[in-house]
Order: structure tokens, then sequence, then C-alpha cells
């Protein structure tokens, strides 16, 4: 099939959505998970309960729908036991609970409204010139038309006027429907549920074009794309080859080995990734066994690396400080020129990077926003480098999928593995054992056998 330029690859599977984002040249950039073990809770609005204010913390905690507490700052004024609308900013990461904000903003594909806020402002993506003064124009008279702060997002570049203001209309109405629930409600309850993941990829994402490999999805898709996304029509691509999405362009055995400690690259050059609790260590090796070469060569190898680190921290989601060891540059004017392309390396994030600068012992520190967990909490066991049950479940059912021809389907896997199929993934092994029309026999694996599985003849 070969690669795909500049897109996202949206793989739906029983229990897991995986979202692949891929460049110009199909190389791998960012790779987004949903699984129905662990929902989202980033961009959920609820009415929440404050359980107990911390005054040495500016905060307070406040009880979630399904039974979770996020932490809200800034908690001036409030009360324990006090109905307040939260909207949770960050997910659980690291054993620290969710993030909250008393000041929701709704987020359509070109419009973020902030009912709490005022005035309008316009997103840097949108460029500069003359059609992005219009924009700005066209925001101003949107807000003088309603209440709350009103931010154009990028994708509004690509909309009609029309287009935009009435995307602002319908988050306007929306907002009114939540203050009736609110008044409605008994706290904790959701009053808006986070959009799924393709939803969300389709709103916040840009590319040349979609593909979806799920039949239902990609219906539900064109129907948002048709009803609110109308720059995405034509863009969007259903799979429907045999051969699975991410092997179709390429990228599955990077999806596979995302999580690896080690990245290989040309020339001899080795990343090794460490994630610590209170930072990500990166050590850049070289493999020059310790020779001392000119400045000038180091620069142009600590380059060749630095899109790599770029492109595997923004890939595995890596978030808070992260220091990455270069080799040593002696040279102040060396050390600056590799400063400022540090800074253009990590340009292109979607997420905030702030290069920090280097330390006096050349390590550049840097700090990443953190929303949601990095990709490594979802994909390996706390300890060691072991596909977590989760993780390793959900890919079993997508292989019992790809099997073919006459027998009854069967999984063989370590217990913890099946412990999850049978508790956590059940609706999804229920789903999968609905598309084959018969059972899956789930086996305990000998010792040391991670799972497989196989169609048994009768």
């Amino acid at each position: 099939m070969g690669a795909v330029s500049g897109g996202i690859l949206i793989e739906v599977s029983p229990g897991e959505t995986r979202a692949a984002f891929v460049d110009g040249g199909g190389r791998l950039v960012e790779l987004q998970i949903e699984r129905i073990d662990r929902p989202p809770l980033e961009g959920g609005i609820h009415l929440g309960r404050v359980t107990r204010v911390e005054p040495s913390l500016n905060g307070a905690f406040v009880a979630l729908a399904e039974g979770q507490d996020g932490f809200l700052r800034r908690a001036k004024g409030l009360h324990e036991g006090q109905a307040v609308v939260v909207q949770v900013t960050r997910e659980p990461s690291g054993g620290k609970g969710p993030t909250v904000t008393g000041r929701p903003t709704l987020l359509g594909r070109y419009v973020a409204l902030t009912p709490g806020g005022s005035g309008a402002s316009t997103s840097k993506r949108l460029g500069s010139g003359r059609r992005r003064a219009q924009l700005e124009a066209l925001a101003e008279r949107i807000c003088a038309e309603g209440e709350g702060g009103l931010a154009l997002r990028g994708a509004a570049a690509f909309a009609e006027d029309h287009e935009i203001a009435a995307e602002a209309v319908r988050l306007r109405e929306e907002w009114r429907s939540i203050e009736d629930m609110a008044s409605q409600c008994e706290a904790p309850a959701y009053l808006v549920r986070p959009p799924d993941l393709p939803t969300r990829v389709l709103r916040d994402g840009e590319g040349e074009r979609a593909i979806i490999d799920d039949p239902l999805s990609f219906r539900t898709a064109e129907t948002l794309v048709q009803e609110r996304m109308p720059d995405w029509r034509g863009f969007l691509q259903r799979h429907d080859e045999r051969t699975p999405l991410f092997e179709a362009y390429g990228i599955a055995e990077e999806v596979d080995g995302i999580c690896d400690r080690t990245v290989t690259l040309p020339d001899g050059l080795r990343l090794t990734i460490d994630p610590v609790e209170a930072m990500t260590v990166i050590d850049v090796d070289s493999g020059a066994g310790g020779r001392r070469t000119a400045d000038d060569a180091i620069l142009k190898v600590n380059r060749a690396a630095l899109s790599e680190v770029a492109r595997q921290v923004r890939m595995r989601n890596l978030s808070g400080l992260i220091v990455v060891d270069f080799l040593n540059m002696r040279k102040k004017t060396v050390r600056s020129q590799f400063l400022q392309a540090a800074r253009r390396a990590f340009r292109d994030d979607p997420v905030q990077v702030d290069v920090l600068g280097l330390t006096a012992a050349g390590l550049l520190e840097l700090t990443r926003r953190r929303t949601t967990p990095p990709l490594h909490e979802r994909l390996v066991e706390q300890q060691g480098e072991r596909p977590a049950a989760a993780a390793s479940a959900c890919a079993a059912l997508r292989d019992v999928l790809r099997l073919t021809g006459p027998g009854k389907p069967v999984v063989t896997a370590a217990a913890p593995l099946l412990l999850v199929l049978e508790g956590p993934l059940k609706a999804a092994t229920e789903e999968v054992e609905r598309r084959m029309g018969q059972k899956l026999v789930l086996r305990p694996a000998e010792s040391g056998e991670s799972w497989s599985v196989m169609l048994e003849k009768a």
C-alpha cells in the first residue's frame, strides 16, 4: 500500500482505538490510544461536589461522576458540600488524580468558547496577512453577538465565515443546555462526557486525509464531518482491505516498538529513553567509543539526533521535565547554535514545549505540558518493559479477528491477560465472539508463554 502522506490513520478494534499521525514522508509522529478499561476524562464537564478544601494548596478536591476526585486550583470562596461545575483539564497520571477547572471551555472544530470569559482572540496557527485580519474581525463580531470569551482555532483558516459563526451559535446553545442540566442534577454527575478518540482527532487534527478501518466508526465520522466539520469533506477515507490498516501503511512495526528503551539511528547514533518518576532522561550515544572530535562535528551529530529526540518525545507523549544528554559541546558559540536548533525542533509539537536551556554539564532541559498520560503508562508494566496485560489482551483480540478458516478461536495466555479478558475487557471479548459467531476459548498458557491465538479444529 505504501505510506500515507501527512494524515491520520484510525484503527478501531474491540476494546481499543488507536490513532496514528504520520508526516508528509509517511513517518509516525504521534500515537493516541483509547481503551475501554481506562475511558478518557479530559474535556468532560461535571457537576462536582467539593469534598475537601485545602487552603495550603489554594485548592479543593472535587468529587466527579463515576467516583473519581479532581483537584481544583484557586478554590477561594468554596466550601465542603458545595456543588460546582468543573471540566477535567488533565488526565490522571503518575499516581495523581485528574485536574479540573471551574472555567470550562467548549471546543468546536473552529471555535473555542469560554462561557466565563470575555473578549476575542485567534490562534497563532492562523498565520498572517489579509485572511488573518478578516478572521480577527470576524471573531470580534461573533464575540459581540453573545456572552463569553471566544477564540478562533487553527482550522478556522479552512472554513467559511458562516460555518464559523454557526459553530459559535451551536456552542452557546450547548452551554445553555449544560446550565439547565446542572440546575436539575444532583452532584456529582456528568453534564458532558468527553468525545471519543475519532471525534477528538478529527476535531483537533490536521492532515491531507483521515483513514478509518471500522465501517460503523467511518459512517459516524462521515455524519460528523457533514454536520460540523465541513473542511474535512473529501478527505475522509475508509480502509476496507484485508491487510490491517497499520500494516498496509508501513507503521505497524514502529507502533509495536513505540515504548522500546533504545532507538537506533543511522551512522551509529543511539537514543536511550528512561522515564522515571520525576522526569524523563534521554541519552544520546554516538558510538564513537569516547573519541573526542571537533565541536563543529559534534554539533552536526547532535543536530542529527535532535530531530529524532523531538519526534520520540511527541510520539511517546512524554511530558513534565525532560533532560537530554547530548554529546558535550565546549564552545559557547556552538552551544548557542544548538540551543536555537533545539527550539526550532520542538516548534511543530501541538503540545506546549518550553526549551529551558543547557546546563553547565551540557544537558538540554525542557518541559512539555502534561494533559494525558504518556504511552508507557498505558502500554508497559510499571516494572520492566513487558507489555501491560490490557494492551496485550487488545492485541490478542485483534489477531483473533484476523483468523480465517474453520475451527474454534482459542486464546492461550498468561493468567493476568486472561483475567483482563474476562474482567475489564469482557465487553470487548463478547464483541469478538459476536463477530466470530462463536464463543472464544480462553486457555491458560504454559509457564513463560505470553499469548497466542489459533483456530482449533474439532
